[in-house]
C-alpha cells in the first residue's frame, strides 16, 4: 500500500540518507535524493511521493538531531549561504517521477472524456492572466506591508539584541509561496483554471518574481553585511515552492482550503510576534491556541475531504498540504538557533506540526469514512424499514 512505502521513505530512508551525507560533509542533496527515491518506490502516487518526501525531511531533521548530527542549518544552505529549498525540490522531483511512472490514462481522463462529447477545452488565457496578476499584487502588497507592520527589517542588527537576518529570509520564501499559492486558488476558480496543466502556478510565479522579486531586492539592500541577491534567490524559491503547492491544489480535492487556511494560520502567527506588547489576557490564551490550531485546521479539513471522497487518502492529502508548505519554507532556512527566537520558535513549531501531522490526519480521515458509512448503512436500513411497513 502507499501508506507504507510513504512510512519507509519519510521514516527510514531519509533520515538514513541525512545521517550518511551530513557525515560526509555534504547532506544539502539528501532532499533531492529522497525525492528521486520517493517518485521511483510510489509510481502511480504523485501526491504520496511529494509529501512523504516533505515529511522525510522532518524525520531527517528530528532523527538525526537525536542522534547527535546537526543537519537542520546545513540541509538549509548551499555553498555556505541559506535558502536552499532541497526539500522542497525533492518534492518535486518525486511528485514529477510517481505521476510519470503512473498509468498515461489518468493523464488524459479529462482530454478523452471532452473528445467523447465533442466539447472543446476551456480556454486557461483569463485564468492564467488572473494568476499572473493576482500573484503580482499578491505579492508586492504582503512585502510592503510587512516591513510597512515592522514584521520584517532588513536593516543591520546584532544578532542577539532582536530579530535577525535569517528571519527576514524566512520571510523572502514565505510570502512569495503564500502570494502564488492564493493567486492559484482563485485563478483555479476560473473556467479552465482547473485544467491539468501547470501553466496557472507557474504564471502567479511569474507574477510575483517580476513584482517581488526586484522590492525584495531593494528592501535586502538595507543589510549591508549580506549580499541582497541572496534574499533575490530565496524569493524567486519561494514562488517556485507555492507553484509547486499550487499544482497540488489544482488535482487533488481539498488541498487548495488546506493551503488556504495555513497561510492564514501562518499570517496571525508572524503577527503575533509583531513589535509590541498584547494585552495580558490575550497573550494567556493566543500562546496554547497557536499551538493546539493547526492540528485541529489538519483533523478539520482531513475528516471533510475524506467524508465526501468515501476513502481516507484525499483526506490524508487534504490535512498535511498545509502543515507541510510550511515546514518547506522554514526547512530551506533552518533553525538558525543562535540568531533569535523569531526564526528558531516558527521553526520547531512548523517541525513538530509536519512530524505529527500524518498521525492526527489519517485518524481524522479513518473516523469520517467509518462513521460515514455507519450513517449510510443506517439510512439504508431505515429506509428499507420503512418501505416494507408502507401499505
Amino acid at each position: 500500500m502507499p501508506i507504507f512505502r510513504a512510512a519507509l521513505v519519510a521514516g527510514l530512508l531519509a533520515p538514513a540518507a541525512a545521517a550518511l551525507l551530513s557525515l560526509a560533509g555534504r547532506p544539502e542533496p539528501a532532499g533531492p535524493l529522497i525525492g528521486v527515491l520517493a517518485g521511483l518506490l510510489l509510481r502511480g502516487s504523485p501526491a504520496a511521493a511529494a509529501l512523504a518526501t516533505l515529511w522525510g525531511g522532518a524525520w531527517a531533521v528530528l532523527t538525526t538531531a537525536l542522534a547527535g548530527i546537526e543537519t537542520a542549518d546545513a540541509m538549509g544552505s548551499w555553498l555556505e549561504w541559506p535558502g536552499w529549498p532541497g526539500w522542497a525540490l525533492g518534492a518535486v522531483l518525486a511528485y514529477a517521477l510517481a505521476a510519470r511512472q503512473g498509468p498515461a490514462s489518468a493523464r488524459h481522463e479529462s482530454a478523452g472524456a471532452r473528445q467523447g462529447t465533442g466539447e472543446a477545452p476551456p480556454s486557461r488565457l483569463p485564468a492564467v492572466a488572473v494568476a499572473a496578476g493576482a500573484g503580482a499584487v499578491l505579492a508586492a502588497g504582503q512585502l510592503a506591508a510587512a516591513q510597512a507592520a515592522g514584521l520584517t527589517l532588513w536593516e543591520d542588527y546584532h544578532p542577539y539584541d532582536g530579530p535577525g537576518w535569517y528571519r527576514d529570509l524566512t520571510s523572502a520564501l514565505w510570502y512569495p509561496a503564500a502570494s502564488v499559492v492564493l493567486a492559484t486558488v482563485l485563478a483555479g476558480r476560473l473556467r479552465g483554471g482547473r485544467e491539468p496543466s501547470a501553466a496557472v502556478p507557474v504564471a502567479a510565479w511569474l507574477g510575483a518574481a517580476l513584482a517581488g522579486g526586484p522590492m525584495q531586492y531593494a528592501q535586502a539592500l538595507g543589510v549591508t553585511v549580506e549580499p541582497p541577491g541572496v534574499a533575490l534567490l530565496a524569493s524567486l524559491a519561494g514562488g517556485g515552492i507555492g507553484a509547486a503547492a499550487g499544482v497540488l491544489a489544482l488535482r487533488h480535492p481539498g488541498v487548495a482550503a488546506g493551503l488556504v487556511c495555513f497561510v492564514a494560520f501562518r499570517t496571525l502567527q508572524a503577527l503575533d510576534r509583531a513589535p509590541g506588547e498584547l494585552p495580558e489576557p490575550v497573550e494567556v490564551i493566543a500562546d496554547p491556541l497557536l499551538l493546539v490550531t493547526p492540528f485541529v485546521i489538519v483533523a478539520v479539513l482531513a475528516a471533510r475531504t475524506a467524508r465526501r471522497a468515501a476513502r481516507w487518502g484525499p483526506g490524508l492529502v487534504a490535512g498535511l498540504a498545509g502543515p507541510l508548505l510550511v515546514w518547506s519554507v522554514y526547512a530551506a532556512v533552518g533553525a538558525r538557533a543562535y540568531d533569535h527566537s523569531t526564526q528558531s520558535g516558527p521553526y520547531a513549531q512548523a517541525l513538530l506540526t509536519a512530524f505529527l501531522a500524518p498521525a492526527v490526519a489519517l485518524a481524522a480521515a479513518q473516523i469520517a469514512v467509518l462513521t460515514g458509512r455507519s450513517g449510510s448503512s443506517d439510512d439504508a436500513t431505515s429506509h428499507g424499514t420503512s418501505t416494507r411497513r408502507s401499505p
